[in-house]
């Protein structure tokens, strides 16, 4: 829908209204009272746009977007500013709000003042006073009533007023909301047929391209060879999985060989070590009954010392004797000497090895026993 310069289209109530005779000048606002005008004198009362025009609003659509237009927006130039999309633009016109009910305007009540120059009141003056008086309640209680009754006609008149107004709200939503799925809809068609017009384009160039019978060709082109060149694939993908796998097995064979060699290799040593706790053990046990050995060894040669000295004193008869065990304690004593000289060389050798040490604690619980 193109329309002529000076004229544009503005949906009212799912109605096309063709506006004519705008200038650079013409607002949205004079646009909404021109067509508020025309419904009022079209369908009198019986129109459904009864509103004051500062109720409704024109809506500008595009492609499923839409806003609202302000009332001083130059509606002409916003069409041409549009160009090549005007054919997307829709115009709506609907109702912005409610509009708050009008009060209507408060009675006035005439207030009754003595006049304080006066100074004293006759009998028929204060009689007529009091029926004045009266006579002006009577005419407040009748203002009151009347003023009760004009407000209930008003709240009435409100209310209808009010419901009609969320009526034609209503409507104008549901209008806009049709507004909005149409265009929805027909930018989809716009869309399908976009895209099957460059579907038969890449077609019309693949035909141009490879011909007619592309598809069957791209199919049956070269079987022979596509297949060699699977077979060939598989083969070496399969020959390369099994070097993989000799590879793995091979690496696996390795890890437990070493695995193995590590855990003998601790094995070994655990077995050292508790051998050498072992020995040691027995070392410092043989140490401590040499020692208890050598300190008995020393008091039983003190002992015959001693005894050598009494015998030497009594007679001569016993020197022989005396020379003799004087002779053998000398003997033991330079016996023990060598004996504790060797328990000192095989402490020195306990550190070089293993047989050192077994041969000097099997050959030092001997000597000690002989000496005593």
């Amino acid at each position: 829908m193109e329309p002529e310069e000076g004229k544009i289209s503005v949906w009212v109530c799912r109605e096309e209204k063709l506006v004519s005779g705008l200038t650079k000048r013409t607002t949205c606002a004079d646009v909404v009272r021109v067509l508020l005008e025309e419904q009022v004198l079209g369908q009198g009362a019986a129109a459904m746009l009864s509103s004051s025009p500062e109720s409704y609003c024109v809506v500008e659509k595009w492609r499923g977007f839409e806003r609202i237009l302000p009332n001083k927006t130059r509606i002409l130039r916003l069409w041409a500013a549009w160009g090549e999309e005007q054919e997307n633009v829709r115009f709506v016109l609907v109702k912005n709000a409610a509009s708050l009910p009008n009060t209507g305007p408060r009675s006035a009540e005439a207030r009754v003042v003595q006049s304080r120059e006066s100074g004293c009141w006759s009998a028929a003056a204060a009689a007529a006073n009091l029926t004045q008086e009266k006579q002006r309640r009577i005419v407040r209680k009748a203002f009151r009533k009347l003023e009760k009754m004009n407000k209930k006609k008003e709240q009435t008149l409100c209310k209808d007023q009010s419901s009609v107004e969320k009526m034609e709200t209503l409507v104008h939503l549901v209008i806009s909301q049709d507004h909005t799925i149409r265009q929805q809809i027909h930018r989809l068609k716009e869309l399908d047929r976009e895209i099957e017009r460059y579907e038969a384009k890449v077609h019309l160039d693949r035909i141009k391209t490879h011909g007619a019978n592309y598809v069957q060709d791209t199919y049956m082109m070269d079987t022979c060879g596509h297949l060699n060149r699977r077979w060939m694939k598989r083969r070496r993908d399969i020959g390369r999985a099994e070097e993989e796998a000799v590879a793995a097995a091979e690496e696996e064979e390795e890890e437990e060989r070493i695995q193995t060699q590590l855990d003998t290799s601790l094995y070994i040593g655990l077995r050292l070590k508790t051998d050498l706790d072992t020995i040691r053990s027995e070392l410092d046990l043989s140490l401590f009954l040499w020692e208890s050995k050598e300190g008995e060894l020393l008091e039983l040669l003190a002992r015959e010392e001693g005894e050598g000295h009494l015998k030497g004193s009594v007679g001569t008869d016993s020197e022989p004797v005396t020379t003799d065990s004087t002779s053998g304690a000398g003997g033991w004593m330079e016996q023990a000497r060598g004996l504790s000289k060797s328990c000192n060389t095989n402490d020195d050798d306990s550190d070089t090895g293993l047989s050192s040490m077994h041969s000097q604690d099997s050959d030092n619980p001997p000597v000690c026993e002989s000496l005593v």
